[in-house]
Protein backbone atom coordinates (compact mmCIF):
# COMPACT_ATOMS: atom_id res chain seq x y z
CA UNK A 1 0.00 0.00 0.00
CA UNK A 2 1.23 3.49 -0.77
CA UNK A 3 2.99 4.85 2.30
CA UNK A 4 0.87 7.30 4.27
CA UNK A 5 -2.31 6.63 2.27
CA UNK A 6 -5.07 5.45 4.60
CA UNK A 7 -7.89 3.85 2.62
CA UNK A 8 -9.73 2.29 5.55
CA UNK A 9 -12.89 4.33 4.87
CA UNK A 10 -12.91 3.23 1.21
CA UNK A 11 -12.49 -0.40 2.30
CA UNK A 12 -15.47 -0.09 4.64
CA UNK A 13 -17.58 1.50 1.92
CA UNK A 14 -16.54 -1.19 -0.56
CA UNK A 15 -17.61 -3.89 1.90
CA UNK A 16 -21.05 -2.33 2.35
CA UNK A 17 -21.56 -1.75 -1.39
CA UNK A 18 -20.56 -5.31 -2.22
CA UNK A 19 -23.10 -6.63 0.28
CA UNK A 20 -25.84 -4.71 -1.54
CA UNK A 21 -24.75 -4.98 -5.19
CA UNK A 22 -23.47 -8.56 -5.04
CA UNK A 23 -25.51 -10.18 -2.28
CA UNK A 24 -28.77 -8.17 -2.41
CA UNK A 25 -28.53 -6.93 1.19
CA UNK A 26 -30.69 -4.05 2.42
CA UNK A 27 -28.71 -0.83 2.19
CA UNK A 28 -29.34 0.39 5.75
CA UNK A 29 -28.36 -2.96 7.28
CA UNK A 30 -25.28 -3.32 5.07
CA UNK A 31 -24.06 0.15 6.01
CA UNK A 32 -24.71 -0.36 9.73
CA UNK A 33 -22.81 -3.65 9.68
CA UNK A 34 -19.87 -2.10 7.83
CA UNK A 35 -19.67 0.96 10.09
CA UNK A 36 -19.16 -1.27 13.14
CA UNK A 37 -15.52 -1.54 12.09
CA UNK A 38 -15.15 2.20 11.44
CA UNK A 39 -12.98 4.33 13.69
CA UNK A 40 -14.29 7.59 12.28
CA UNK A 41 -15.41 9.52 9.18
CA UNK A 42 -18.82 7.85 9.18
CA UNK A 43 -20.33 10.80 7.31
CA UNK A 44 -17.86 10.41 4.41
CA UNK A 45 -18.50 6.66 4.20
CA UNK A 46 -22.26 7.17 4.35
CA UNK A 47 -22.25 9.82 1.64
CA UNK A 48 -20.12 7.72 -0.69
CA UNK A 49 -22.14 4.56 -0.01
CA UNK A 50 -25.57 6.09 -0.60
CA UNK A 51 -24.29 8.21 -3.47
CA UNK A 52 -23.03 5.19 -5.41
CA UNK A 53 -26.33 3.35 -4.91
CA UNK A 54 -28.46 6.36 -5.82
CA UNK A 55 -26.40 7.05 -8.96
CA UNK A 56 -25.74 3.40 -9.85
CA UNK A 57 -27.36 3.62 -13.30
CA UNK A 58 -25.55 6.89 -14.03
CA UNK A 59 -22.20 5.48 -12.94
CA UNK A 60 -22.68 2.36 -15.08
CA UNK A 61 -23.49 4.58 -18.09
CA UNK A 62 -20.23 6.53 -17.61
CA UNK A 63 -18.05 3.46 -17.03
CA UNK A 64 -19.61 1.44 -19.86
CA UNK A 65 -18.82 4.30 -22.25
CA UNK A 66 -15.14 3.77 -21.46
CA UNK A 67 -14.81 -0.03 -21.43
CA UNK A 68 -15.40 -2.74 -24.02
CA UNK A 69 -17.01 -5.24 -21.64
CA UNK A 70 -18.42 -5.18 -18.15
CA UNK A 71 -15.65 -5.49 -15.52
CA UNK A 72 -15.74 -8.19 -12.86
CA UNK A 73 -17.86 -7.34 -9.84
CA UNK A 74 -15.15 -6.19 -7.41
CA UNK A 75 -13.43 -4.01 -10.00
CA UNK A 76 -16.80 -2.61 -11.10
CA UNK A 77 -17.59 -1.53 -7.52
CA UNK A 78 -14.19 0.16 -7.19
CA UNK A 79 -14.76 2.00 -10.49
CA UNK A 80 -18.22 3.13 -9.35
CA UNK A 81 -16.76 4.49 -6.13
CA UNK A 82 -14.03 6.33 -8.00
CA UNK A 83 -16.42 7.71 -10.61
CA UNK A 84 -18.76 9.00 -7.91
CA UNK A 85 -15.88 10.64 -6.03
CA UNK A 86 -14.67 12.34 -9.20
CA UNK A 87 -18.04 13.44 -10.61
CA UNK A 88 -20.12 14.16 -7.49
CA UNK A 89 -17.73 14.73 -4.56
CA UNK A 90 -15.31 17.07 -6.34
CA UNK A 91 -12.34 14.92 -5.39
CA UNK A 92 -9.24 15.70 -7.52
CA UNK A 93 -8.70 12.98 -10.08
CA UNK A 94 -5.17 12.20 -8.88
CA UNK A 95 -6.54 11.51 -5.39
CA UNK A 96 -9.35 9.38 -6.81
CA UNK A 97 -6.90 7.29 -8.83
CA UNK A 98 -4.49 6.88 -5.90
CA UNK A 99 -7.22 5.74 -3.51
CA UNK A 100 -8.92 3.36 -5.93
CA UNK A 101 -5.64 1.79 -7.08
CA UNK A 102 -4.58 1.21 -3.47
CA UNK A 103 -8.05 -0.13 -2.64
CA UNK A 104 -7.75 -2.57 -5.55
CA UNK A 105 -4.35 -3.75 -4.29
CA UNK A 106 -5.74 -4.27 -0.79
CA UNK A 107 -8.47 -6.47 -2.29
CA UNK A 108 -5.93 -8.65 -4.05
CA UNK A 109 -6.70 -7.16 -7.47
CA UNK A 110 -3.22 -5.89 -8.34
CA UNK A 111 -3.66 -6.99 -11.94
CA UNK A 112 -6.55 -4.57 -12.40
CA UNK A 113 -4.68 -1.48 -11.17
CA UNK A 114 -3.60 -0.28 -14.62
CA UNK A 115 -7.11 -0.75 -15.98
CA UNK A 116 -8.65 1.17 -13.04
CA UNK A 117 -6.10 3.96 -13.47
CA UNK A 118 -6.84 4.31 -17.18
CA UNK A 119 -10.63 4.31 -16.82
CA UNK A 120 -10.82 6.75 -13.92
CA UNK A 121 -8.61 9.29 -15.66
CA UNK A 122 -11.26 9.56 -18.41
CA UNK A 123 -14.51 9.60 -16.40
CA UNK A 124 -14.69 13.40 -16.46
CA UNK A 125 -14.81 13.33 -20.27
CA UNK A 126 -18.04 11.33 -20.57
CA UNK A 127 -21.08 13.51 -21.25
CA UNK A 128 -24.52 12.51 -20.01
CA UNK A 129 -27.44 12.54 -22.48
CA UNK A 130 -29.13 15.78 -23.42
CA UNK A 131 -32.91 15.93 -23.09
CA UNK A 132 -33.28 17.08 -26.67
CA UNK A 133 -31.45 14.04 -28.03
CA UNK A 134 -33.11 11.13 -26.24
CA UNK A 135 -36.43 10.03 -24.78
CA UNK A 136 -37.53 11.64 -21.53
CA UNK A 137 -37.48 8.35 -19.62
CA UNK A 138 -33.94 7.58 -20.85
CA UNK A 139 -32.75 11.03 -19.85
CA UNK A 140 -34.24 10.70 -16.35
CA UNK A 141 -32.81 7.22 -16.02
CA UNK A 142 -29.23 8.10 -16.89
CA UNK A 143 -29.03 11.57 -15.35
CA UNK A 144 -30.91 10.83 -12.11
CA UNK A 145 -30.40 7.08 -11.71
CA UNK A 146 -34.05 6.01 -12.12
CA UNK A 147 -34.84 2.61 -13.62
CA UNK A 148 -36.53 3.04 -17.00
CA UNK A 149 -39.85 1.60 -15.77
CA UNK A 150 -40.00 4.00 -12.81
CA UNK A 151 -39.02 7.01 -14.92
CA UNK A 152 -41.86 6.15 -17.32
CA UNK A 153 -44.39 5.79 -14.48
CA UNK A 154 -43.37 9.07 -12.89
CA UNK A 155 -43.59 10.94 -16.21
CA UNK A 156 -46.99 9.48 -17.08
CA UNK A 157 -48.40 10.47 -13.68
CA UNK A 158 -46.76 13.86 -13.11
CA UNK A 159 -45.19 15.07 -16.34
CA UNK A 160 -41.49 15.38 -17.22
CA UNK A 161 -40.81 18.86 -15.79
CA UNK A 162 -42.37 17.99 -12.44
CA UNK A 163 -40.34 14.77 -12.18
CA UNK A 164 -37.06 16.45 -13.08
CA UNK A 165 -37.64 19.15 -10.45
CA UNK A 166 -38.44 16.43 -7.93
CA UNK A 167 -35.24 14.52 -8.72
CA UNK A 168 -33.20 17.72 -8.44
CA UNK A 169 -34.43 18.38 -4.90
CA UNK A 170 -31.75 19.03 -2.33
CA UNK A 171 -30.55 16.14 -0.20
CA UNK A 172 -32.27 16.13 3.18
CA UNK A 173 -30.60 16.06 6.54
CA UNK A 174 -31.68 13.84 9.40
CA UNK A 175 -34.98 14.87 10.99
CA UNK A 176 -35.62 14.49 14.71
CA UNK A 177 -38.57 15.20 16.99
CA UNK A 178 -38.42 15.81 20.72
CA UNK A 179 -40.18 13.82 23.43
CA UNK A 180 -43.08 15.57 25.10
CA UNK A 181 -41.09 15.74 28.34
CA UNK A 182 -38.41 17.99 26.81
CA UNK A 183 -38.66 21.72 27.54
CA UNK A 184 -38.94 23.06 24.00
CA UNK A 185 -38.33 26.70 24.93
CA UNK A 186 -35.19 25.76 26.83
CA UNK A 187 -34.01 23.56 23.99
CA UNK A 188 -34.49 26.29 21.37
CA UNK A 189 -32.65 28.78 23.55
CA UNK A 190 -29.74 26.35 23.78
CA UNK A 191 -29.48 25.83 20.01
CA UNK A 192 -29.25 29.52 19.09
CA UNK A 193 -25.48 29.11 18.71
CA UNK A 194 -25.97 26.67 15.82
CA UNK A 195 -26.30 27.87 12.23
CA UNK A 196 -29.34 27.14 10.04
CA UNK A 197 -27.25 24.62 8.10
CA UNK A 198 -26.59 22.71 11.33
CA UNK A 199 -30.10 22.73 12.81
CA UNK A 200 -33.37 24.03 11.34
CA UNK A 201 -36.82 24.03 12.92
CA UNK A 202 -39.67 22.36 11.02
CA UNK A 203 -43.41 22.01 11.59
CA UNK A 204 -42.94 18.97 13.86
CA UNK A 205 -39.26 18.81 14.73
CA UNK A 206 -35.81 19.78 13.49
CA UNK A 207 -33.52 19.02 10.57
CA UNK A 208 -30.02 18.32 11.91
CA UNK A 209 -26.67 17.01 10.76
CA UNK A 210 -25.04 13.92 12.23
CA UNK A 211 -22.38 16.07 13.89
CA UNK A 212 -25.04 18.38 15.35
CA UNK A 213 -26.75 15.49 17.11
CA UNK A 214 -23.43 14.35 18.56
CA UNK A 215 -22.72 17.90 19.75
CA UNK A 216 -26.19 18.33 21.31
CA UNK A 217 -25.67 15.14 23.32
CA UNK A 218 -22.05 15.95 24.21
CA UNK A 219 -23.05 19.43 25.45
CA UNK A 220 -25.86 18.00 27.59
CA UNK A 221 -28.54 19.87 25.61
CA UNK A 222 -30.21 16.55 24.77
CA UNK A 223 -30.01 13.13 26.36
CA UNK A 224 -30.00 10.14 24.02
CA UNK A 225 -33.59 9.31 24.96
CA UNK A 226 -34.87 12.88 24.61
CA UNK A 227 -35.39 12.62 20.87
CA UNK A 228 -36.39 10.23 18.12
CA UNK A 229 -35.08 10.15 14.56
CA UNK A 230 -38.25 10.38 12.49
CA UNK A 231 -38.66 11.79 9.01
CA UNK A 232 -40.73 14.95 8.65
CA UNK A 233 -43.08 13.14 6.26
CA UNK A 234 -43.68 10.44 8.86
CA UNK A 235 -44.32 13.04 11.57
CA UNK A 236 -46.80 14.85 9.32
CA UNK A 237 -48.64 11.58 8.67
CA UNK A 238 -48.99 10.86 12.39
CA UNK A 239 -50.42 14.32 12.99
CA UNK A 240 -53.00 13.55 10.30
CA UNK A 241 -53.91 10.32 12.08
CA UNK A 242 -54.11 12.03 15.47
CA UNK A 243 -56.61 14.76 14.65
CA UNK A 244 -59.75 14.40 16.77
CA UNK A 245 -58.32 11.65 19.00
CA UNK A 246 -57.78 11.90 22.75
CA UNK A 247 -56.64 9.86 25.74
CA UNK A 248 -59.90 7.90 25.71
CA UNK A 249 -59.39 6.75 22.10
CA UNK A 250 -58.54 3.17 21.16
CA UNK A 251 -55.97 3.08 18.32
CA UNK A 252 -54.74 0.17 16.22
CA UNK A 253 -51.59 0.37 14.07
CA UNK A 254 -51.67 -2.71 11.85
CA UNK A 255 -48.22 -2.42 10.22
CA UNK A 256 -46.30 -0.70 13.00
CA UNK A 257 -42.71 -2.00 13.08
CA UNK A 258 -40.27 -0.61 14.01
CA UNK A 259 -42.79 1.46 15.97
CA UNK A 260 -42.07 5.11 15.22
CA UNK A 261 -45.58 6.12 14.22
CA UNK A 262 -47.32 4.11 16.95
CA UNK A 263 -45.09 5.60 19.65
CA UNK A 264 -45.54 9.13 18.32
CA UNK A 265 -49.34 8.91 18.19
CA UNK A 266 -49.30 7.57 21.76
CA UNK A 267 -47.22 10.60 22.78
CA UNK A 268 -49.53 13.01 20.97
CA UNK A 269 -52.91 11.80 22.21
CA UNK A 270 -52.33 9.15 24.86
CA UNK A 271 -55.08 6.59 24.39
CA UNK A 272 -54.89 2.82 24.23
CA UNK A 273 -52.49 2.04 21.36
CA UNK A 274 -52.08 -1.45 19.93
CA UNK A 275 -49.19 -1.88 17.48
CA UNK A 276 -48.74 -4.99 15.30
CA UNK A 277 -46.38 -6.79 12.99
CA UNK A 278 -46.45 -10.18 11.31
CA UNK A 279 -42.90 -11.10 12.45
CA UNK A 280 -41.96 -11.81 16.07
CA UNK A 281 -38.57 -10.09 15.90
CA UNK A 282 -40.21 -6.92 14.54
CA UNK A 283 -42.72 -6.94 17.39
CA UNK A 284 -39.62 -6.90 19.58
CA UNK A 285 -38.44 -3.77 17.76
CA UNK A 286 -41.74 -2.04 18.59
CA UNK A 287 -41.38 -2.96 22.26
CA UNK A 288 -37.78 -1.69 22.36
CA UNK A 289 -38.69 1.59 20.66
CA UNK A 290 -41.59 2.22 23.05
CA UNK A 291 -39.41 1.39 26.06
CA UNK A 292 -36.66 3.79 24.94
CA UNK A 293 -39.17 6.60 24.47
CA UNK A 294 -40.95 5.88 27.76
CA UNK A 295 -44.31 5.19 26.11
CA UNK A 296 -46.76 2.42 26.97
CA UNK A 297 -48.27 0.60 23.99
CA UNK A 298 -49.47 -2.95 23.34
CA UNK A 299 -47.14 -4.70 20.86
CA UNK A 300 -48.89 -7.69 19.26
CA UNK A 301 -47.99 -10.39 16.73
CA UNK A 302 -50.64 -10.24 14.00
CA UNK A 303 -51.19 -10.80 10.27
CA UNK A 304 -52.75 -7.61 8.89
CA UNK A 305 -54.54 -9.57 6.12
CA UNK A 306 -56.32 -12.03 8.43
CA UNK A 307 -59.56 -11.02 10.15
CA UNK A 308 -59.64 -11.13 13.95
CA UNK A 309 -63.16 -11.41 15.28
CA UNK A 310 -62.29 -9.86 18.65
CA UNK A 311 -61.15 -6.67 16.89
CA UNK A 312 -64.22 -6.14 14.69
CA UNK A 313 -65.62 -2.60 15.23
CA UNK A 314 -63.42 -2.28 18.34
CA UNK A 315 -61.25 0.78 17.55
CA UNK A 316 -61.72 4.53 17.24
CA UNK A 317 -58.79 4.77 14.83
CA UNK A 318 -57.10 2.14 12.66
CA UNK A 319 -53.81 3.01 10.94
CA UNK A 320 -52.55 1.19 7.83
CA UNK A 321 -49.07 2.46 7.04
CA UNK A 322 -48.75 -0.35 4.55
CA UNK A 323 -45.72 -2.07 2.97
CA UNK A 324 -45.00 -0.21 -0.26
CA UNK A 325 -42.51 0.31 -3.07
CA UNK A 326 -40.76 3.13 -1.20
CA UNK A 327 -40.56 5.24 -4.36
CA UNK A 328 -40.96 8.43 -2.34
CA UNK A 329 -37.97 7.55 -0.17
CA UNK A 330 -35.25 6.86 -2.71
CA UNK A 331 -32.49 8.85 -1.00
CA UNK A 332 -32.52 6.88 2.23
CA UNK A 333 -33.45 3.56 0.55
CA UNK A 334 -31.60 3.62 -2.79
CA UNK A 335 -31.56 -0.19 -3.04
CA UNK A 336 -35.17 0.29 -4.24
CA UNK A 337 -33.63 1.57 -7.48
CA UNK A 338 -31.79 -1.71 -7.85
CA UNK A 339 -34.35 -4.38 -7.06
CA UNK A 340 -37.90 -3.02 -7.30
CA UNK A 341 -39.86 -4.09 -10.43
CA UNK A 342 -43.27 -3.29 -11.98
CA UNK A 343 -44.49 -6.80 -11.11
CA UNK A 344 -43.34 -6.24 -7.55
CA UNK A 345 -45.39 -3.05 -7.37
CA UNK A 346 -48.48 -4.93 -8.61
CA UNK A 347 -48.01 -7.52 -5.88
CA UNK A 348 -47.67 -4.78 -3.28
CA UNK A 349 -50.81 -3.07 -4.56
CA UNK A 350 -52.82 -6.27 -4.09
CA UNK A 351 -51.41 -6.66 -0.58
CA UNK A 352 -52.24 -3.04 0.27
CA UNK A 353 -55.85 -3.52 -0.78
CA UNK A 354 -56.17 -6.65 1.34
CA UNK A 355 -54.76 -4.91 4.39
CA UNK A 356 -57.07 -1.91 3.94
CA UNK A 357 -60.15 -4.13 3.57
CA UNK A 358 -59.26 -6.06 6.72
CA UNK A 359 -58.47 -2.87 8.62
CA UNK A 360 -61.86 -1.39 7.78
CA UNK A 361 -63.56 -4.21 9.72
CA UNK A 362 -61.90 -3.02 12.93
CA UNK A 363 -63.19 0.57 12.79
CA UNK A 364 -66.09 1.36 15.10
CA UNK A 365 -69.01 3.61 14.05
CA UNK A 366 -67.76 7.19 13.76
CA UNK A 367 -64.15 5.98 13.85
CA UNK A 368 -61.23 6.77 11.54
CA UNK A 369 -59.43 4.63 8.98
CA UNK A 370 -56.01 6.01 8.02
CA UNK A 371 -53.99 4.81 5.02
CA UNK A 372 -50.45 5.90 4.16
CA UNK A 373 -47.42 4.95 2.08
CA UNK A 374 -43.97 6.33 1.33
CA UNK A 375 -44.71 5.75 -2.36
CA UNK A 376 -45.53 8.31 -5.05
CA UNK A 377 -47.17 5.85 -7.45
CA UNK A 378 -50.87 6.22 -8.08
CA UNK A 379 -51.54 2.46 -8.11
CA UNK A 380 -50.39 2.29 -4.47
CA UNK A 381 -52.19 5.43 -3.37
CA UNK A 382 -55.11 7.12 -5.12
CA UNK A 383 -56.18 3.96 -6.96
CA UNK A 384 -56.29 1.98 -3.72
CA UNK A 385 -58.47 4.59 -2.02
CA UNK A 386 -60.75 5.07 -5.04
CA UNK A 387 -61.40 1.34 -5.28
CA UNK A 388 -62.00 1.04 -1.54
CA UNK A 389 -64.51 3.90 -1.50
CA UNK A 390 -66.43 2.43 -4.44
CA UNK A 391 -66.99 -0.77 -2.46
CA UNK A 392 -67.35 0.71 1.05
CA UNK A 393 -69.98 3.43 0.99
CA UNK A 394 -70.02 3.69 4.79
CA UNK A 395 -66.61 5.43 4.71
CA UNK A 396 -66.10 9.06 3.74
CA UNK A 397 -62.85 10.90 3.04
CA UNK A 398 -61.79 13.75 5.30
CA UNK A 399 -59.50 16.52 4.07
CA UNK A 400 -56.48 15.67 6.18
CA UNK A 401 -54.25 18.40 4.71
CA UNK A 402 -56.67 21.16 5.67
CA UNK A 403 -57.17 19.68 9.14
CA UNK A 404 -53.47 19.67 9.95
CA UNK A 405 -52.15 22.63 7.96
CA UNK A 406 -55.09 24.89 7.24
CA UNK A 407 -54.57 24.27 3.53
CA UNK A 408 -50.84 25.03 3.59
CA UNK A 409 -47.54 23.36 4.32
CA UNK A 410 -43.96 24.50 4.88
CA UNK A 411 -43.32 25.58 1.33
CA UNK A 412 -46.65 27.40 0.93
CA UNK A 413 -47.19 25.59 -2.39
CA UNK A 414 -49.84 23.04 -1.50
CA UNK A 415 -52.07 24.01 -4.43
CA UNK A 416 -49.25 23.48 -6.93
CA UNK A 417 -49.18 19.77 -6.12
CA UNK A 418 -50.19 17.61 -9.08
CA UNK A 419 -52.31 14.72 -7.90
CA UNK A 420 -54.39 13.75 -10.90
CA UNK A 421 -52.37 12.26 -13.66
CA UNK A 422 -49.72 14.47 -15.21
CA UNK A 423 -50.24 14.66 -18.96
CA UNK A 424 -53.02 12.09 -19.28
CA UNK A 425 -55.66 14.71 -20.12
CA UNK A 426 -58.37 12.46 -18.74
CA UNK A 427 -61.25 13.94 -16.79
CA UNK A 428 -61.84 12.64 -13.25
CA UNK A 429 -65.04 10.97 -12.17
CA UNK A 430 -66.51 12.05 -8.83
CA UNK A 431 -64.56 9.61 -6.65
CA UNK A 432 -61.28 10.40 -8.40
CA UNK A 433 -61.93 14.10 -7.92
CA UNK A 434 -62.75 13.52 -4.26
CA UNK A 435 -59.58 11.53 -3.66
CA UNK A 436 -57.49 14.07 -5.55
CA UNK A 437 -58.71 16.98 -3.42
CA UNK A 438 -58.88 15.38 0.02
CA UNK A 439 -55.78 13.21 0.34
CA UNK A 440 -52.35 14.55 1.23
CA UNK A 441 -49.34 13.98 -0.98
CA UNK A 442 -45.89 15.27 -0.08
CA UNK A 443 -43.10 15.89 -2.59
CA UNK A 444 -39.35 16.48 -2.05
CA UNK A 445 -39.09 19.64 -4.17
CA UNK A 446 -42.29 21.22 -2.82
CA UNK A 447 -42.45 20.23 0.84
CA UNK A 448 -38.78 19.43 1.57
CA UNK A 449 -39.78 15.98 2.80
CA UNK A 450 -39.65 12.46 1.48
CA UNK A 451 -42.46 11.57 -0.91
CA UNK A 452 -45.51 10.45 1.08
CA UNK A 453 -49.25 9.83 0.74
CA UNK A 454 -51.94 10.00 3.44
CA UNK A 455 -55.70 9.36 3.28
CA UNK A 456 -58.05 9.65 6.27
CA UNK A 457 -61.56 8.17 6.10
CA UNK A 458 -64.42 8.35 8.61
CA UNK A 459 -66.89 5.50 9.13
CA UNK A 460 -70.45 6.84 9.23
CA UNK A 461 -72.21 3.65 10.36
CA UNK A 462 -74.14 2.96 7.15
CA UNK A 463 -74.50 -0.46 5.55
CA UNK A 464 -71.74 -1.66 3.22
Amino acid sequence: MKEGLNIERERICFKALSAVLRDGAYSAQALNDALKSSSGEDEYITRLFYGVLEKNITLEYIINALVEKRPKQAVYVVLKMGTYMARYMNTPIYAVVDRCVELSKSLGKEGACGFINAVLRKVAEVKLPDIGKCKEREYLSVVYGLPIWLAQKFVSEYGFEFVENMMRADEFRTHIRLKKTVNVNGFEKSIEKFSASEIEKTKFGYYVTHNTIKQLVADGILAKNDYAVQSLASAIAVNCYAQGLNEASSILDLCAAPGGKAVYIAELVGGDVTACDIHEHRVGLIKSYACRMGVKINAVLNDACVKREDWVSAFDCVVCDVPCSGTGDLRSRPDILLWRTPDGVKELSALQSRILRTASLYVGDGGKLCYSTCSLLKEENESIIENFLRHNRDFKLENCSDIVFGGDLQSGKLNERRLNGGNSGESCDSIEELVCKNTLKLFPHIDRTDGFFVAVMRKNGGAK
